[in-house]
Order: structure tokens, then C-alpha cells, then sequence
């Protein structure tokens, strides 16, 4: 989903209150992405985890809808567009999820976030943006970060990378089209036919699949997933409403921080010294692009949506 300078119910200025529900979104997150990982090792399908995810997000979206803009909201001339970028989306966050199953949590969410590398250099041929030297350096270097973390040299190919590295090219599809829709589409209508489709999609996959019904304390754990989704959702909602995106980009970084606490506290992963490394190139490459296409967007008196997921 995409959000300008208002979202919702308009911006307010609050930034401490904005940072901390971001940060809380953030570190919500992370414990998602463990109780992905332990759903599927109790052996539930990974179509099964996603349509509970997709199911509760789109809940969120539409208890928004009707007391914001009701059912007009969902009016669109751009139906093609929608479908590129919810398509993309469930792509993207069904790598994701596969990859935190496969290799270490914080491993997975470093290489999700090399996706403003992708944007940048997706910009250039989709929406025919001009890159400068020191984004094109800042390009260069995080895909340094990429291989730091995925050392393809040490172990050779590795799909749980793959996975999680593709996941961030989706990613940045879902980026490029976001900017496409922001400036005539409803966002909570775009979260809405992204989440939809995602139910869709997953509810056939899980036919096709299997389904395997949840048992004893796994309908628990299902459940404090699917809420967990929704408050996650809600958090970051709050916190666009209450401080500027160009506030809250460098906090961002800090979900690899948590994914590696996760990944320690439940399964004892330590990552290793070139993860720490790339991680870092990453985040210092990813909040460079960000600053300097700030700079272009004020030079231009534009506004840049936030991606939302």
C-alpha cells in the first residue's frame, strides 16, 4: 500500500509516537517471521501460514474502508495495474516466507531489504529516471552487501538465498507499481485488492495442496499469527499518520537488528561475521538512495509514497 504526506485520518505531528509504533511494527515483524518459521516445522503448509496472513490483513484493511471512503473507495480505471503490483506483492512475501524457512531469519531479512537497490535501478527503464553517479556507487555497493551475506563462493548455491534475494526484486516491482498507483488510487483500496487477491490465490493453492487442520496449541499459534499480521499492519499505519517518512526510513534497518534476536532466542542462530557486514552495507546503501531521492522529489515539489505491505 502507498501513503503520502496524510494517510487516513491526515498527518500529525508526533514523531516520538510515530517512531515508537514504527519500531513496535518493526519488531513485530520479526516475531512473525518466527512463528512462519514454526508453523512450517510443524509441518503445516506454506500455502496454509499465507492464507491466514492474507485473510487477517485483509480484515484490517476493510474495517478501515467503510468508516473512511465506504465501498466507492474501491472505484479504480487502473484494474491492470492492481493486478501487476498485488501480484508481485504475494510473489514477493511468499519468497519471503519460504527463505526464513530455508536460512538464517536475520540472513533472509537483510537480503529482503536490498529492495531499494531494485527500485533504483528499475526506475531507470519503468518510469525513466535519471540516476546519478552516487546512487549508481550506492547501487554498486549494496549489491557488495548482497554478496557479503549470501557468500556464494563459500557454500555454493543456496535456494533459501535465492528465495530471499528474489523476494527483494518482487519487492521492488511492488515499489515501482505503488508509485504508479499513488497518484490517483485509494490506498486503502490498493491494500485491499492486494490483500484479496492474496487470499485468493493462497485459498486455491491450499486446495491444490492440502489442507492439514490445526491442532491443539497450533490454532493458537495460528491465530496469535493472524492477529499478529493485523496489528502489525496497524502499527505501521499509525506511524506514517504521525511522522514523515523521511523520519522513520533510517529506524527501518533496525528489523535486522531483531530478526537476528529472534533467530538467537529461538534457535540459537548466530549470524555470522559477513552477515553483520553486509547488513550494514545494506542499510548505509538502502538510506543513501532514500536521502538523495529525497533531495530529487523536493527539488521536483513531488511527494514519494511510502510502500506499505
Amino acid at each position: 500500500m502507498a501513503v503520502s504526506g496524510s494517510l487516513l485520518g491526515g498527518h500529525r505531528d508526533h514523531p516520538a509516537l510515530g517512531i515508537a509504533t514504527f519500531v513496535g511494527n518493526l519488531l513485530l515483524m520479526a516475531l512473525l517471521s518466527a512463528a512462519v518459521r514454526e508453523l512450517v516445522n510443524r509441518e503445516y503448509p506454506l500455502s496454509e501460514v499465507l492464507l491466514f496472513r492474507y485473510l487477517f490483513a485483509s480484515l484490517f484493511f476493510w474495517l478501515i474502508l467503510f468508516p473512511t471512503t465506504g465501498l466507492s473507495g474501491l472505484l479504480t480505471r487502473r484494474p491492470l495495474d492492481h493486478a501487476i503490483r498485488s501480484i508481485s506483492g504475494v510473489v514477493s512475501l511468499g519468497l519471503l516466507y519460504f527463505a526464513i524457512t530455508r536460512i538464517p531469519i536475520a540472513d533472509a531479512t537483510a537480503l529482503a531489504y536490498a529492495a531499494p537497490i531494485f527500485i533504483t535501478l528499475m526506475s531507470i527503464f519503468l518510469l525513466g529516471e535519471n540516476i546519478g553517479l552516487r546512487r549508481w556507487l550506492a547501487v554498486i555497493t549494496g549489491f557488495i552487501g548482497v554478496l557479503l551475506i549470501a557468500r556464494p563462493e563459500a557454500e555454493g548455491f543456496d535456494i533459501g538465498v535465492a528465495a530471499a534475494a528474489t523476494s527483494a526484486f518482487t519487492g521492488a516491482l511492488v515499489a515501482i507499481w505503488l508509485r504508479k498507483l499513488s497518484s490517483s488510487e485509494n490506498p486503502v483500496a490498493i491494500g485491499i485488492y492486494y490483500n484479496n487477491l492474496g487470499s485468493l490465490v493462497c485459498l486455491v493453492w491450499v486446495l491444490m495442496s492440502g489442507w492439514l487442520m490445526p491442532r491443539g496449541d497450533d490454532l493458537l499459534l495460528f491465530l496469535g499469527f493472524g492477529l499478529g499480521c493485523g496489528l502489525q499492519q496497524w502499527l505501521l499505519t499509525v506511524s506514517f499518520r504521525y511522522a514523515e517518512a523521511s523520519l522513520l526510513a533510517p529506524f527501518e534497518y533496525l528489523a535486522m537488528v531483531f530478526a537476528a534476536i529472534v533467530g538467537f532466542v529461538f534457535w540459537g542462530e548466530i549470524p555470522v561475521l559477513t552477515t553483520w557486514l553486509g547488513a550494514a552495507v545494506i542499510a548505509a546503501s538502502g538510506i543513501f538512495i532514500f536521502r538523495r531521492r529525497q533531495k530529487s522529489l523536493q527539488t521536483d515539489k513531488t511527494v514519494e509514497p511510502v510502500v506499505i505491505e
